[in-house]
């Protein structure tokens, strides 16, 4: 069985608020029963192995977790390295291929779906950016001239923010590969 996992936290070392150090993030989920735990830059991602096998119930393992120790209220999307791989390989070919265009992985957490995203948002417009939906994940692409034009700018003043995670390309790529390796 495979027992690695990602975590990709909601809401932490942004604007200031819920600032957690990347030690203390490796701490605490050592502390609940994780090994081989590795954090990746400041924004909340966290590789590690767990013999759950439930990636709900490690959810919400993870959130109490890091609520209790922390103080503030977690949300956490974890993944298990299979459903990883299924939510990337729902990626468009050329996603995070052209460096003239932002490219970005919003990820939904548990109870929102991506359809649920796309449906609170204000239409794509085909001619600024590309979309695609995959398991859990939304891969957006717009050109970095004309990404105030885009629909998914609109993102953080709109009620379904609060249901996703953002990465980048190079951050999801690079979790991947962190995957891999632990």
């Amino acid at each position: 069985m495979d027992d690695r996992y990602l975590a990709l936290l909601r809401g932490i070392n942004v604007g200031g608020n819920n600032i957690i150090a990347k030690d203390d993030l490796r701490r605490c989920f050592e502390d609940l029963g994780c090994t081989n735990v590795r954090t990746y830059i400041q924004s909340g991602n966290v590789v590690f192995r767990a013999p759950e096998g439930d990636t709900g119930q490690l959810t919400e393992r993870v959130e109490s977790g890091l609520s209790e120790r922390f103080s503030y209220a977690a949300r956490a999307i974890v993944l298990s390295h299979a459903g990883y791989h299924a939510a990337l390989g729902a990626a468009p070919a050329a996603w995070g291929e052209d460096d003239a265009y932002r490219h970005n992985a919003l990820f939904t957490l548990a109870g929102t779906t991506p359809e649920d995203v796309l449906a609170g948002l204000p239409p794509v417009k085909e001619e600024l950016e590309t979309v695609a939906a995959g398991p859990g994940v939304i891969f957006w692409s717009a050109e970095k001239k004309r990404v105030t034009r885009s629909a998914f700018v609109k993102l953080p003043a709109l009620p379904v923010y609060r249901q996703v995670t953002i990465r980048n390309h190079n951050t999801v790529r690079r979790l991947a590969a962190l995957l891999e390796e632990t």
